[in-house]
């Protein structure tokens, strides 16, 4: 494989990572999720409730020429937030890609530009399986969790792709590769508190997922079978990046944003939310990428953990 292209380390001295594949392996992207499908490896109701145009990736219409497909990854730690209940300070994590979406995609985009400079390309953000893009791109490689990692910050990142006319010289379209230790190491698989991540398989049972159940408006209860024990974060989940030795270094970091006062916090366990001061309380939300529609199932697990 040849080395990266200017573009792709300019784009790494600024921080940021990248990877670039031939518009050409378009439908190839959604041909291989699609069929993952077909073999029943993805379940029904989970490919329902996500079926959209990352499964039947197309040329934008503000772009019908796109030569390439760029995938950006910008590092990005965890942050923390304080929920004070009935005299009990409760922290709560908030993974990375759930927040700061429209900042990280900004930066993206303009470090792209820059990294094209004096040259100028046309960039129009694509609905892409970005995930797949990122490996198949040499950007990033599989850990058995399914989830991408990067040199340097693991899977502590934030992936956003988009259609470009610049016409690379060389297509970097590459097989799919996982963590060189994922073969023999099994943390995320004894970390996963659903038992989602399975050793007879390196596709997870996604539907599964603490990730995915949480994920779910809270008018969604927990199926009876999560064990209360197992909730880590106010949405997502952590625990086999937490374990992964790939992330050792970047589980360290972490912000903290965010408090909420006893009143709120109450208010948020009620569950009852309408008016100016629902609104209120969105936009304080917003900021750690959450909403009120996972409220209050998921505060109200983290609180009433048992052993917290």
């Amino acid at each position: 494989m040849s080395e990266k292209p200017l573009l792709i380390q300019r784009l790494e001295q600024s921080g940021c990572f990248g990877g670039i594949v031939s518009a050409k392996h378009l439908e190839e992207l959604g041909a291989e999720i699609n069929s993952l499908h077909r073999k029943g490896l993805l379940d029904k109701g989970l490919c329902r409730e996500y079926a959209g145009p990352h499964f039947s990736p197309r040329l934008p219409r503000r772009l019908p020429n796109a030569k390439s497909l760029i995938v950006v990854s910008v590092p990005q730690p965890m942050i923390r937030a304080t929920f004070h209940s009935e005299g009990l300070s409760v922290r709560v994590v908030v993974p990375p890609t759930y927040f700061d979406a429209h900042k990280i995609i900004w930066r993206a985009r303009n470090e792209l530009k820059k990294a094209f400079y004096p040259d100028q390309y046309r960039l129009v953000r694509g609905a892409l399986p970005v995930k797949l893009l990122a490996v198949r791109s040499g950007l990033a490689r599989y850990g058995r969790n399914n989830i991408t990692y990067i040199p340097r910050y693991g899977s502590f990142h934030r992936l956003t792709a988009f259609f470009s006319d610049y016409d690379s010289p060389i297509d970097y379209w590459r097989d799919k590769e996982a963590l060189p230790l994922c073969a023999k190491c099994d943390e995320c698989v004894k970390a996963c508190p659903t038992g989602a991540i399975r050793k007879d398989r390196f596709l997870i049972r996604a539907e599964k997922c603490l990730t995915y159940l949480n994920e779910r408006d809270a008018r969604h209860e927990f199926p009876e079978w999560v064990d209360p024990s197992a909730h880590n974060s106010i949405i997502g989940c952590m625990r086999c990046q937490m374990a992964c030795p790939y992330d050792k270094k970047a589980a360290d970091r972490c912000e903290d944003r965010g408090e909420f006062s006893e009143e709120e916090t109450a208010y948020l366990l009620r569950g009852e939310f309408s008016g100016e001061k629902a609104a209120k309380m969105e936009r304080k939300l917003g900021s750690l990428g959450l909403s009120l529609s996972i409220f209050p199932r998921n505060l109200k697990a983290l609180i009433d953990k048992p052993s917290r």
